[in-house]
């Protein structure tokens, strides 16, 4: 497909993953940035053994992704952005406006994923200038396949919406016909659903002008090419008409320059040919029966967007394929032309908001195998309990009555309680999802007030009388999953060994358990056809569980090391600020951040029972096996902590477990860190996990790791997965 010279763009063939990390240039200018006001998550993901729409086959694909929000219990607040040609994983940043506090797009609300496309030089995997061969030719169906491959891993199975630009509309459109079933809404924006001959032909000069001039000049030159097809006459007259500068160069001459060279300091011109290449192949109704049968059963779910002026992708481009297809069109009138999608942003915003409040008020895909016409689930997707079809409507999705997904529920403290917040939370906003009803509920002290099962009761999530005392009369045949949240090992072990060799599903967050018995009770499971699942027991929020065990984390893993515990890791943060060891852990208390009783987590058992479970999955060992040294937080290393402090440096404790031949170190210690590290920037009761393997080096986890609401909400979604 591409008519560069072998030194700059060889034929690719037989792939090996190269990773690039993001530009200096690029990352200079982060640094200089104010933290914004959501969690933000940067991390790589690599998959193993992909198939190309090509029958190429990739030994392993990394993929680079900023998440911007946090995902939700239910994992159905997911806004899946796609980047345009030279994008980046940096959407809040590139579409200002669009995304932030109180925008469209808001990640204090949604979370808003954006992966660096399949190809890229943002940190994916793709060709570069220094190794052409690093992947075989791809499509646009490649890079929508691997995005839905994210989202397996992330545990979203219906994005709430996915939308792009340019290129990144292209890969909306096919990630729109390839999983229609786990579509909620798309907006596809100055795109069209078969490459033009018009983008055709400016493809054909940029490639010619990289062939020409060579990785920087010919690069700098394409990007000046693609400048004009971006802009328009008008545009251009209206901002540069004969303006100079000083030394009297026109200024639209020095615009042009600077882009150039700009695009030439972060990106590859090899890569570059290699998503043009994507995009001069791509055609949505290729081998589904053209446009109209590919994108008709989306169509009430699917926004096409064109620019009136755009010299690249004419609206009369975006306004076929949503004729044929019975899509909505929107026109955006803008005198900047193809890059009106990213410069119109109040107009851009308003449509967006308004996919996305048209796709909440659709029923979330219960079981997206059960659309007619889905594409199977990709390895390490999750889906909610099996369900009868959903049915079309003038709304979207919605489904017929699904039977409830009967819990029994061991613990209504700190995480028990919340869990039942969260699921009259989900009852409230997904009305039509699969009902929850809380059969049974085990506690200590049936007359302490409990307003969380109040609320669940007067919703309807559990009966009246739900209420028990007797842990014989928890389950029952008409079970579906036990979720255990009493913590222990004794009572809990009891339950949780009874449901698996009922065969009732078994959640738990109960890392002391886990760190003793975790293999007995998976083999347990196994011989039982049940099955155990134990997100929350580690790092709350973070899915870190679910990443080892479906080997997104890679094979080959040498060493596991994290903050493990969040209650104290916010007390240190506390002494770091001048506070003593006491006032911080009443402040921690205060703020749900610890128990009455912190004993465990200052002295690091806590940590180490969740040490035991990464261990064990990681490395295959016994959990209970695992000789551990630990060491705590106590007065003599709270005062070394805030001495460090003084110096700018920081002090965590950090658990760690190394592979070293055929024996395994572990470690919990409080550990110096400088300043500039990330262990020192891991704040407040967040975790931190670091997973490094021969297969995919070092990948990173950051989340939220106490506090009933981050354990409760790994819950839930073991409980729905």
């Amino acid at each position: 497909m591409t008519v560069l010279p072998p030194s700059l763009l060889a034929q690719r063939g037989v792939s090996r993953a190269v990773v690039r990390p993001a530009s200096p240039v690029a990352a200079r200018g982060r640094a200089n940035e104010s933290s914004p006001a959501w969690p933000v998550r940067d991390d790589t993901i690599t998959f193993r053994d992909v198939v190309l729409e090509s029958g190429d086959r990739v030994d392993q694909i990394s993929v680079r992704y900023r998440l911007e929000g946090a995902i939700n219990a239910a994992r159905d607040n997911v806004v899946l952005v796609v980047h345009a040609l030279t994008g980046t994983v940096h959407a809040s940043e590139w579409w200002q406006s669009v995304i932030g506090e109180g925008a469209a797009l808001d990640p204090t609300k949604h979370a808003v994923l954006c992966a660096n496309l399949l190809g890229g030089c943002n940190g994916t995997t793709g060709p570069s200038n220094t190794d052409p061969d690093a992947l075989p030719p791809i499509s646009t169906r490649d890079q929508a396949t691997v995005l839905a491959r994210l989202l397996d891993a992330l545990g979203v199975t219906a994005p709430l919406l996915v939308c792009g630009g340019s290129l990144g509309g292209m890969v909306t459109l096919e990630f729109a016909a390839t999983f229609p079933g786990r579509l909620r809404g798309a907006v596809c924006l100055a795109a069209p659903a078969v490459q033009t001959a018009q983008g055709l032909a400016w493809n054909t000069i940029m490639r010619r002008a990289i062939a020409l001039g060579g990785e920087r000049d010919g690069l700098a030159l394409a990007r000046m090419v693609g400048m004009l097809s971006y802009r328009t006459p008008e545009g251009l007259e209206r901002r540069f008409g004969r303006s100079q500068a000083a030394n009297g160069t026109f200024q639209v001459n020095a615009w042009l320059d600077s882009h150039g060279e700009k695009l030439v300091e972060r990106f590859d011109a090899t890569s570059y040919g290699a998503l043009i290449d994507a995009m001069d192949v791509h055609d949505v109704g290729r081998g589904r029966g053209g446009v109209s049968a590919a994108l008709g059963p989306v169509a009430d779910r699917l926004t096409g967007v064109g620019i009136v002026g755009d010299l690249l992708y004419p609206d009369h481009a975006v306004r076929e394929w949503t004729q044929a297809a019975g899509a909505t069109y929107v026109e955006l009138p803008s005198p900047h032309g193809h890059d009106g999608f990213l410069l119109e942003v109040d107009r851009v915003a308003r449509i967006i908001g308004d996919a996305v409040r048209a796709a909440t008020a659709r029923a979330a895909v219960v079981n997206h195998r059960s659309v007619p016409g889905a594409a199977p689930l990709l390895h390490g997707a999750t889906t909610a309990p099996s369900a009868p079809s959903p049915t079309r409507g003038s709304g979207g999705i919605t489904s017929t009555a699904v039977k409830p997904l009967r819990v029994a529920l061991a613990g209504c403290g700190h995480v028990g309680g919340s869990l039942l917040d969260l699921f009259a939370e989900r009852l409230q906003r997904q009305p039509d999802g699969v009902p929850i009803r809380v059969e049974r509920v085990l506690v200590r002290d049936p007359a302490r007030p409990r307003p969380a099962l109040a609320q669940a009761i007067a919703h309807g999530i559990a009966p009246a009388a739900a209420v028990i005392t007797d842990p014989t009369e928890l389950l029952d045949d008409d079970i579906d999953v036990l979720i255990e949240a009493i913590g222990g090992t004794t009572t809990a072990r009891t339950l949780v060994e009874t449901a698996l060799r009922r065969g009732i599903r078994v959640v738990t967050a109960n890392k002391a358990l886990l760190g003793e018995r975790g293999a007995a009770l998976q083999a347990l499971a196994r011989t039982s056809g049940a099955r155990l699942d134990f997100e929350g027991a580690v790092c709350g929020a973070i899915p870190i569980v679910r990443c080892v065990r479906t080997g997104a984390a890679g094979v080959g893993i040498t060493k596991v090391s994290g903050i493990l515990n969040g209650t104290s890791n916010y007390v240190l943060e506390r002494v770091a600020h001048g506070e003593s060891l006491a006032d911080a852990v009443a402040t921690a208390q205060r703020l749900g951040y610890a128990e009455a009783d912190p004993t465990r987590d200052l002295n690091g058992q806590d940590a180490e029972d969740k040490l035991r479970i990464l261990a064990w999955l990681a490395f295959g060992i016994e959990p209970a096996s695992l000789k551990v040294t630990r060491r705590g937080i106590d007065a003599e290393t709270a005062a070394w902590a805030a001495r460090v402090a003084a110096e700018g440096d920081r002090v965590k404790l950090i658990a760690s477990v190394t592979r070293d031949g055929g024996e395994f170190i572990a470690r919990i210690l409080p550990t110096r860190v400088t300043g500039d590290d990330a262990w020192a920037h891991v704040s407040g009761p967040f975790n931190r996990v670091v997973i490094e393997s021969e297969s995919a080096g070092a990948l990173a986890f950051q989340g939220p790791g106490a506090g009933g609401l981050a354990t409760a909400g790994a819950v839930l979604a073991d409980v729905l997965s």
